[in-house]
């Protein structure tokens, strides 16, 4: 069962293998003598890797469960961050990473010398996913939805505003809605593809952007609004970190908004983990000076 946990966990037989320290050859039979026991394929072949039959999908919560309690019974629960040597897995949206990660890695570094941090980008999809299967150990982001197997707390307010570089032609601050309507956009594309949060609002209102360049990190938009006449509506608080003196003039966006409020989850089965615990510990006052 630890094998078929592992390959769930992981949507690879190679991953799985080397969760496990085992070979790919190794894997395959256990999972061919899994398969004539429970009288199911588990997994079939589909471009780019396998993916789960419905036996499989239906098992696996409650192999979770059961994979779960074996841990709690054979490890310890006295945990150690100056001795441990895991690996934690968190997820954060785009526009936090730089906000959060240096001060946060200092910290883990500084308490847990010898344990690993991996980072990735957050998007709601991805990281319940991610959280669901186990391959994450928290998440920070928006999540508008949620899972009821997902725990979740707020961390931090923020809000969107407008930036343009500060010599901008056309647009002075506070920005009216007429001249921002009027300016040509530089857009943050979604992860998810879908319409963002900004231009929902905007819709709501019976407008819209003229979008004259599309990107995918925030960062990016910010180094090209100091460059052009495009403006751009990202978070304040990412603002904030690039913002370098006096070459970006910042807005409030000239229509009804609302605060945006960034939260930590986590799945319910690591609750009571030691390890998961002091992780979300430091995360959660990492945040306190964001």
């Amino acid at each position: 069962m630890n094998v078929l946990y592992a390959v769930l966990a992981e949507g690879s037989v190679t991953r799985a293998a080397n969760r496990l320290s085992l070979t790919q050859p190794a894997v395959s039979n256990a999972l061919g003598r899994l398969r004539h026991i429970m009288q199911d394929e588990l997994f079939i072949k589909v471009p780019g890797g396998i993916e789960p039959t419905a036996k499989a999908l239906e098992i696996w919560p409650d192999l979770q469960a059961a994979m779960d309690k074996i841990r709690e019974i054979a490890v310890p629960q006295a945990f150690s961050p100056a001795q441990t040597s895991l690996t934690f897995n968190v997820a954060l949206t785009e526009t936090l990473i730089s906000r959060i990660l240096p001060d946060f890695t200092a910290r883990f570094l500084k308490e847990a010398p010898q344990a690993k941090l991996h980072f990735h980008v957050h998007s709601n999809p991805s990281s319940i996913n991610g959280l669901e299967r186990g391959v994450l150990d928290c998440a920070v982001g928006m999540f508008p939805t949620l899972d009821a197997e997902l725990a979740v707390e707020p961390l931090f307010t923020d809000q969107y505003v407008c930036i343009f570089r500060h010599d901008h032609p056309d647009l002075v601050a506070p920005v009216s809605k007429e001249a921002f309507l009027g300016a040509k956009h530089v857009l943050v594309k979604q992860a998810t593809g879908q319409m963002g949060i900004v231009d929902k609002w905007l819709e709501q209102t019976g407008g819209a952007r003229d979008i004259s360049l599309v990107v995918n990190k925030a960062e990016e938009a910010i180094e090209i609004v100091r460059r052009s006449d495009l403006a751009a509506a990202v978070p304040l608080s990412f603002v904030e970190s690039y913002r370098n003196g006096q070459d970006l003039t910042v807005s409030p966006l000239p229509f009804v908004t609302h605060d945006i409020i960034y939260k930590m989850a986590w799945h319910k089965r690591t609750e009571r983990d030691p390890a998961r615990s002091w992780l979300r510990r430091v995360l959660r006052e990492t945040t306190l000076n964001v």
